[in-house]
């Protein structure tokens, strides 16, 4: 599968239940591609990063920021 589709999948499936056929397949794309799987660790680092800073750290303006790459509510 081409990497590029499977990036934008991950990021519009973020939510997804980690025992739908999906994830399922996804792990298994994981296992053989250094790509997506570099992306996957990156946003689960960032995500962890943003939870662990205390939000003053961060500007209003890099915190909309961020929210909408994660594509987070506030």
């Amino acid at each position: 599968m081409d990497c590029i589709k499977k990036i934008e999948e991950i990021c519009d499936r973020l939510g997804e239940d980690i025992d739908s056929e999906w994830c399922k397949k996804l792990k298994e794309h994981l296992k053989d591609c250094p790509v997506c799987c570099a992306y996957v660790d990156t946003i689960k680092k960032t995500v962890e990063l943003y939870k662990v800073l205390p939000e003053a750290d961060l500007s209003e303006e890099v915190q909309e920021r961020l929210r909408k790459t994660l594509k987070l509510s506030l």
